[in-house]
């Protein structure tokens, strides 16, 4: 106690005599060590132990209790006491520690076991009626909200005759709501989704009534209320849904999709997950009566079975939000159970006492998904074997991907050890995955991909662990044992200390990056994260919580402890066939285990081509790796029928039936043989060794020498001599800042606090396809796109080896992309600016610059790469019927927008391509931008240091880049409009319309190259209203000038593809039922001066020509009377400008506004132009729509078309691809007997020429368009009869 008073004497004087503070605290202390565990008391602390006690007797329960025993000292260690004090005014706060004791506290346990804070801001309760509500208020974007309806039932929980009903119900219930209709025009989006354990309905809206200036949440819950617990069911509605359900799942009947359902069904072959998709069964959904669906509805559409989510940047705090929620939800009954019929009595009446009790209340599933999983950990079953390896052949897939799953229960995140194992399997992961990429650069490497994934599934209601290996078939054996030797390695050795502290740091960094962006983050990826964390049953944590607690944990990890997590949670691939002899490792070495014990493989999926050449390689396209959950909801889906195990067993059978390409061999391997592979015990692996991370890459001095050479400066943006200063101030409108360097780079930069302590950076070198020369040679086609993947794929700069790179990059935070298309070489990177962040990126650009490595595997790389997609364009459908009608249109001489072919690529030679990209890195050649948080003082300081060093180029040296235009053929009809066949077990279909387009920039009707603007920097805004009083040529001069400012071309275009994309959707696939989806879409470039529309549909190839002409017909039907109205205009506007609110909260979108804002070759784009981009949009008017669309001719002579199907065997192609019926509507009345387009018997404007067009497009499927008139005609008789009346109401 003296010490402890010695201790506090500095700070207890000036408060309170010694003696008395002493005493204070000796009392304290008692008190608190009189309760310690393990029968210790604090008697030794304050002198003689006290004599041991009799047994007393417990009040309690009588028992008999032994006396704490007196502290005993630690082996080795004398007994102290920890002192700490601080004063802060009046008040001075001590804390004392016992030390040296056995049975201390363990403090580390207290923190580990210790609730996670959860999200402060999030409200979370239940209605009297059982409904579950969740809101989160959210700043990003502003003004807007998300509110999500989760309804607790999806495709599990469908009966045998019943699959597809959770997806048709939710079809039917969303679009047949006429509050959900009322949401158009408002500036709110909604939609809908099933998937195996809920079906959600949402809407993304802003807080304030575009249209009548009201709030937004109440009508938008009122719609969710009313589009889940007040559908109609009504039969048109109905038959409607069942067709746009059976158009969805020839959509997605895909071989990647297959993949993705083989994957899934035999992970969960033991419970419904693997048998009930989403989509349903198609014979099924063609059948059923209407009752189906409300009996369904019934069963899972209650109060108690919902869930609401409202996140945003709300108008109203929580509490008026809830009591919102209670006003709109609330006078919904709670469900009950039904009773069964009451039994009748001897008097054959039933019990009167039974009847009137209430029926219990209906209550959700306590576990969701209601399933029964396999788990791979604890001791084996009795006869339990290894896993089988399970065979998925097909012939369009490409590659040999072996996948091996294990499942185990979810760990909720509710406790700081929980938060702390996360922690740890991010480690791991990161630390394989660079192991992996190691591995990939040694040589040329023997696999494609192997990827390694620890995740929770709320939608699976179980974790799983995956490991991926994709390769060519080839060389199928050799990738496997990659995987293997470095799960193994990995499971065996562990971590080195450097990859472990190296990756700790990196995930810290991360998070605090993660907590600075806590308020940064999309509503709408804020509302998934807590729904899937709730299904996960996590607590919700806020960003900046979840990083101090992980930062408090991230100090306790030890290297054993994270080894022996790998050592647990990796020994299902490391050590398949030898699960029981790591059972009774564990048991013998319980310490070198984490706390589930070895994990075992679950399921072990093989997905290989049916056939492939002489060599082994495949003939065939490709699919994805691994397993894509997110195809699997119901937002378009397979055909059910074509994913039942029994079937997909037939259907492998049914591969001699396809015709065998000339010269393919099968492809026959075994599962015996993958196992073998998987079991191989002479895979012997040693343990890694670590990799020397560069604390900077390009040493101060060497930057020093630089810049005493070169002298960097900024310049006047003109160039060195040129008017005007060197250092402008901003741009007053958009903020963005520009400078040239002394050396040529142009440099844009502007500061956002969207992503705290981040920016992207992007260096773009004007190129691409266009540069390139034609024909095969060393430097001929193909050199600089196959040349920047060169680059990207030998991934280093100067002395470094890539791994030092790789480490340098992940230590800094630092991600980076090099990719080149038909215009530029873009290098793009996204880094953290904190910790020198900002010196870090710009010293690997310059390197990249000045020094990057050219190596000949990664050449080989490259070029494998580019062969594989060339190989894998036919045996897509879609991708090779866009080849075809590019081909048609442009012809086979025009390369800049294809990849180059085999031909091409083999001629290429490391030095060709290394003189073409690097003539294309000179400084004269290159515009630098920067978006984010960075001090710009410091900016621009690492500007002049590491851009301004970069040597520019000798004049001689600079090659022009040449522009050509294209040249849009004319061929024979039979060329223009063409169709083929891709053979294959499932039947789809898409079709193409393309066509000449007017560019981007520049006045229409012109493909020239572009100079200087006619009006310079001296264009105005346009004005936004033009008074109809106005004189004619006022007006005609208002529209002059709103036609000569630059963003007019790219303004009216993108308001058109609006239009035409809105009309798409409501005729060919919501009213005629044709497809599901189909879509505009304008090919626009910056310095390419050409331009196309396409159009592409998907559909059965029953009616692929169906909705190819009704395509064709609403593309021209804008043209005829009435034509677009404002309405339309208005919707396209808003949309657009909403859009553009909520994008300039993304950096990347700020990256795509200021790239080549200083570019010549892009001479109309300047930051001055950026100033009006919503004032264009707000200008235009249907004449403007109208100037744009009168730049695209769709007529047949003019559009190409390609269809493209795949099946067994192709179906029948009508004599015209394009049917006279789009003819019929532009000929006049002697032809067909009908008026001119848009008018009506006595050549007055019809009321809805659509109307026209649907009728006769349903008439004409049967032969009758007599019919489809009369049915017209009679609908304008029956509109004037109901105008008349409502006039004279009136």
């Amino acid at each position: 106690c003296r010490g402890v008073a010695r201790a506090l004497r500095p700070v207890c004087r000036p408060v309170c005599r010694l003696k008395a503070r002493t005493a204070a605290v000796r009392p304290v202390l008692a008190a608190q060590y009189a309760g310690l565990p393990r029968g210790h008391t604090t008697a030794r602390l304050f002198g003689a132990a006290r004599p041991a006690a009799a047994s007393v007797r417990s009040p309690a329960f009588g028992q008999q209790v032994r006396s704490p025993n007196p502290i005993r000292p630690k082996p080795g260690c004398s007994i102290s006491v920890a002192i700490g004090a601080y004063k802060r005014g009046s008040t001075v706060v001590v804390c004392a520690t016992l030390a040296g004791v056995e049975g201390a506290t363990d403090i580390k346990s207290l923190m580990l076991d210790r609730p996670i804070a959860g999200e402060k801001g999030l409200v979370v309760g239940q209605l009297e009626n059982g409904l579950r509500y969740v809101i989160l208020p959210n700043k990003l974007p502003p003004q807007r909200f998300e509110a999500h309806l989760e309804i607790h039932a999806g495709s599990v929980d469908e009966k045998e005759d019943e699959q597809g009903v959770a997806h048709l119900v939710e079809h039917v219930t969303f679009l047949g709501s006429k509050r959900r209709e009322n949401l158009l025009g408002t500036g709110a989006r909604a939609n809908a989704y099933t998937d195996f354990h809920h079906t959600v309905f949402h809407v993304h809206a802003p807080v304030i009534n575009g249209a009548t200036g009201g709030p937004m949440l109440p009508q938008v819950l009122e719609a969710l209320e009313e589009i889940a617990f007040h559908p109609e069911f009504l039969p048109t509605r109905i038959e409607k849904e069942r067709k746009a359900v059976m158009a969805e799942a020839q959509m997605m009947n895909t071989i990647e999709y297959r993949v993705d359902c083989q994957l899934l069904q035999y992970l969960h072959e033991e419970n419904n997950l693997g048998y009930r998709f989403p989509i349903g069964k198609m014979d099924q959904v063609k059948t059923w009566p209407h009752e189906t669906l409300r009996t369904f509805w019934n069963k899972w559409y209650f109060p108690g079975n919902a869930t609401l989510y409202v996140v945003g940047d709300l108008d109203r705090d929580s509490e008026a939000t809830r009591q919102l929620i209670i006003k709109t939800f609330g006078k919904l009954p709670a469900a009950r159970e039904a009773l069964p019929a009451p039994a009748a009595n001897g008097n054959g009446h039933g019990n009167g006492a039974a009847a009137e009790a209430p029926a219990p209340l209906k209550q959700r599933h306590d576990v969701r998904p209601p399933v029964v999983h396999k788990h791979g950990h604890g001791p084996l079953a009795p006869g339990e074997r290894p896993a089988e390896v399970k065979m998925f052949r097909h012939p369009l897939l490409q590659h040999f991907m072996l996948t091996l799953f294990c499942k185990l229960p979810i760990q909720p995140m509710s406790r700081m050890a929980h938060l702390r194992q996360l922690l740890m399997i991010r480690i791991m992961l990161s630390v394989f995955q660079f192991r992996i990429n190691g591995r990939y650069m040694d040589a040329n490497p023997s696999f494609l991909g192997i990827e390694l994934d620890i995740s929770d599934s709320g939608r699976e209601g179980c974790a799983v662990s995956t490991l991926t290996i994709t390769s060519v078939p080839s060389k199928w054996r050799e990738a496997t044992a990659v995987g293997i030797q470095e799960v193994r390695r990995l499971q065996r050795h562990g971590l080195t200390q450097g990859e472990f502290e190296r990756y700790r740091h990196a995930i810290l960094r991360d998070s605090a990056q993660m907590a600075e962006q806590a308020n940064k983050i999309p509503s709408v990826d804020t509302l998934n994260f807590v729904m899937e964390s709730l299904a996960c049953g996590h607590t919700v944590m806020g960003h900046k919580d979840a990083h101090d607690a992980m930062v408090e944990v991230a100090h306790t990890i030890t290297l054993e402890e994270i080894n022996a997590l790998a050592r647990s949670m990796l020994s299902f691939a490391s050590d398949y066939s030898r699960e029981g002899e790591l059972l009774e490792d564990a048991a013998a070495h319980p310490d070198l285990y984490a706390y589930l014990g070895p994990t075992r493989t679950t399921s072990i999926v093989v997905c290989l081509p049916a056939y492939v050449d002489a060599s082994g390689d495949s003939i065939s396209g490709g699919a994805p790796s691994g397993r894509n959950t997110a195809l699997l909801g119901a937002a378009g889906h397979l055909d059910a029928d074509q994913i039942d195990l029994a079937q997909l067993e037939e259907e492998n059978k049914a591969r001699e039936e396809f015709e065998v390409p000339e010269g393919a061999i099968k492809f026959d391997l075994t599962p015996e043989e993958i196992g073998e592979a998987l079991a191989d015990t002479s895979l012997e692996v040693e343990a890694t060794t670590d990799v020397e991370l560069p604390s900077e890459l390009l040493p101060d001095e060497e930057v020093e020498a630089l810049q005493a050479r070169m002298q960097p400066r900024f310049v006047p943006l003109g160039g060195e001599g040129a008017a005007g200063p060197a250092n402008p101030p901003p741009d007053a409108f958009s903020g963005i800042t520009q400078r040239r360097l002394s050396n040529g780079i142009r440099i844009n930069y502007r500061h956002t606090d969207n992503e705290s302590k981040a920016c992207l950076l992007r260096v773009i070198a004007n190129g691409g396809r266009a540069s390139e020369k034609l024909g095969a040679a060393p430097d001929g086609f193909g050199a600089v796109v196959v040349g920047t993947r060169t680059m990207s794929e030998a991934g280093t700069v100067g002395k470094w080896q890539r791994e030092q790179v790789e480490a340098f990059c992940v230590a800094n935070l630092i991600n980076c992309a090099l990719e080149a298309d038909e215009e530029n070489i873009i290098l793009d990177f996204h880094f953290a600016t904190g910790e020198e962040g900002l010196k870090r990126v710009f010293q690997l650009t310059h390197l990249f610059l000045t020094q990057p490595r050219w190596d000949e595997l990664a050449m080989e790389r490259a070029k494998q790469a580019f062969l594989t997609s060339t190989k894998s364009i036919q045996k897509s459908l879609e991708r090779a019927t866009a080849e075809r009608i590019i081909t048609s249109m442009l012809g086979s001489t025009e390369r800049r927008f294809r990849d180059p072919t085999q031909e091409e690529v083999e001629a290429l030679t490391l030095e060709g391509m290394r003189g073409a990209v690097m003539s294309l890195f000179h400084t004269h050649n290159l515009e630098v931008n920067i978006v984010g948080d960075f001090d710009e003082n410091e900016l621009e300081s690492v500007l002049l240091k590491y851009l301004g060093t970069v040597p520019p180029p000798p004049p001689t040296l600079v090659a022009p880049i040449l522009h050509y235009p294209s040249v849009f053929l004319n061929p024979p009809m039979e060329t223009r409009h063409s169709t083929w066949h891709l053979q294959d077990s499932d039947e789809r279909a898409c079709a193409y319309i393309a066509g000449q387009a007017p560019c981007r920039w520049g006045p229409f009707g012109t493909n020239e190259p572009l100079g200087p603007h006619p009006d310079g920097d001296k264009f105005v805004p346009p004005p936004l209203i033009v008074p109809a009083s106005a004189p004619a040529d006022e007006k005609q001069r208002l529209t002059a000038l709103r036609r000569r400012h630059p963003l007019y071309a790219s303004c009216t275009l993108m308001l058109l593809t609006e239009i035409i994309n809105s009309r798409l959707f409501t005729t060919v696939r919501d009213s005629l039922g044709l497809t599901y989806d189909v879509s505009f879409e304008v090919t626009m470039f910056d310095r390419v001066r050409t331009a196309w529309f396409s159009v592409h549909v998907t559909s059965h190839p029953d009616k692929i020509y169906e909705a190819l002409n009704a395509s064709v017909q609403v593309l021209r039907e804008i043209g005829s009377p009435p034509g677009i109205n404002r309405r339309e205009l208005n919707r396209a506007k808003t949309t657009l400008l909403t859009r553009h609110e909520s994008d300039l909260k993304d950096n990347v979108y700020w990256l795509g506004l200021m790239t080549h804002s200083q570019n010549d070759q892009v001479p109309h784009k300047t930051v001055l132009c950026l100033r009006d981009l919503k004032a264009v949009w707000e200008a235009a008017t249907v004449e403007d729509i109208y100037d744009c669309y009168n730049n695209f001719n769709f007529s047949d002579e003019n559009i190409f078309t390609c269809v493209g199907t795949s099946g067994k065997t192709a179906p029948p192609v009508p004599e015209r691809i394009l049917s006279p019926m789009a003819a019929s509507l532009e000929s006049d009345e002697d032809e067909w007997g009908l008026p001119p387009p848009g008018t009506g018997p006595n050549g007055q404007p019809l009321p809805n020429p659509m109307a026209l067009f649907t009728a006769m497009m349903a008439a004409a499927q049967a032969m009758k368009l007599q019919g489809a008139v009369k049915q017209v005609k009679e609908g304008q008789q029956q509109q004037q009869q109901e105008g008349s009346q409502q006039q004279q109401q009136q």
